[in-house]
């Protein structure tokens, strides 16, 4: 499964990628709950969004910092001598909610459309929506046009991932969707709002993503069986999750869809004691910055502005003066010595917008 929200082949960080760092929070977090428990449950009315311009900022010139100048992408952590696609392009559209480095992103998507044809499809040769919405997204926050680009068009190629018979009807893409099914949808949804797709398309996809939640308002990856209540699963490791729920809201709110159960009421009822979000609702997973950022972002589109500690307990998991310089205004992910993190850097940057996203990154 791969979609490209964080590798090139895979969403900058995949749902499934969540999903095994959700099974980690799970067996480490257990060992945190007594000081969790501890945290004020205190959450202020007042709607205080300065804060999160400043964390926008700074995040946003600590993720400049990490292109590098002679490919114009960032370097893979796990690859030597490759170029990180994904975090890029994702990085891309963060520079634009920031408001910064215009530079920097537009020689990032000048080496980004070198090779689009080859970047978008998986080791099987089939078209990744995630991959494509997320470069559709990149080059739309620039103001270019993505049905030209590389001279590809984007828009085409995501729409015709989209399952036109069989059970999967309505669902972008044919890899496994065990872990991303809703977020890809969503994704690929907020991509083609910015885009004109056609209704021929647009339908079926929101079709799809309704039908595929759940009964309290929240969004399990994928359903198989939509008579069978979500319930976590303990063999996967997959239900009902913030990533997924925030999302899917986004993708559907992008193209004027409403869900059938308004998902507010569940993601409130998550919501840890130190005014964040987890992963899912276990008692063993902790506030972290991916899914604070994302369930900001949705609670957003649904009207509800951050709060006071909503925005502190995102913008906790930023580095600061004490890091080393070079560290300082990225986000870090919890458990174990607090490092930068690309993934968690642009989910931040993406909840702390002040707009609702996608509509942002044209705005």
């Amino acid at each position: 499964m791969s979609d490209l929200n964080h590798t090139i082949s895979a969403s900058p960080f995949t749902i499934k990628e969540r999903n095994m760092r959700s099974t980690t929070r799970r067996a480490v977090s257990a060992l945190a709950l007594t000081a969790t428990a501890l945290l004020s449950a205190c959450t202020p009315t007042t709607t205080v969004d300065d804060p999160g311009t400043v964390g926008v900022h700074r995040g946003a010139t600590w993720l400049i910092a990490q292109f590098d100048p002679t490919t114009h992408l960032i370097p893979s952590a796990y690859v030597p001598g490759a170029s990180d696609v994904a975090a890029s392009t994702y990085a891309v559209t963060s520079l634009r909610i920031a408001g910064m480095g215009s530079d920097t992103a537009s020689a990032a998507l000048s080496a980004l459309s070198v090779g689009v044809d080859a970047a978008v499809k998986d080791s099987g040769g089939n078209d990744v929506p995630g991959t494509l919405a997320r470069l559709i997204l990149a080059v739309r926050s620039q103001g270019q046009d993505p049905r030209t680009f590389g001279g590809v068009d984007l828009v085409a190629r995501l729409e015709a991932t989209l399952q036109t018979t069989g059970a999967n009807a309505g669902r972008f893409g044919v890899q496994d969707a065990s872990y991303d099914g809703a977020f890809r949808q969503g994704l690929a949804l907020s991509a083609l709002s910015l885009s004109n797709p056609t209704s021929a398309t647009v339908a079926p996809a929101v079709a799809w993503l309704k039908a595929q939640q759940c009964a309290d308002g929240s969004w399990s990856p994928d359903r198989s069986d939509l008579g069978t209540p979500c319930a976590f699963n303990a063999t996967l490791y997959t239900g009902p999750d913030t990533n997924s729920t925030a999302m899917a809201e986004l993708g559907l709110h992008a193209v004027g869809a409403v869900p059938i159960v308004d998902p507010t009421t569940w993601l409130t009822s998550i919501r840890k004691a130190d005014g964040g979000w987890a992963f899912d609702d276990s008692p063993y997973s902790s506030t972290d910055p991916d899914s604070t950022g994302l369930v900001i972002a949705s609670l957003r589109a649904l009207g509800v502005a951050p709060d006071g500690a909503a925005l502190a307990a995102l913008l906790g998991f930023q580095l600061g003066a004490s890091s080393p310089a070079a560290q300082q205004g990225a986000f870090f992910y919890p458990y174990g010595t607090p490092t930068p993190n690309l993934v968690a850097t642009n989910d931040a940057i993406l909840g702390l917008a002040t707009q609702v996203w996608p509509a942002v990154l044209v705005g």
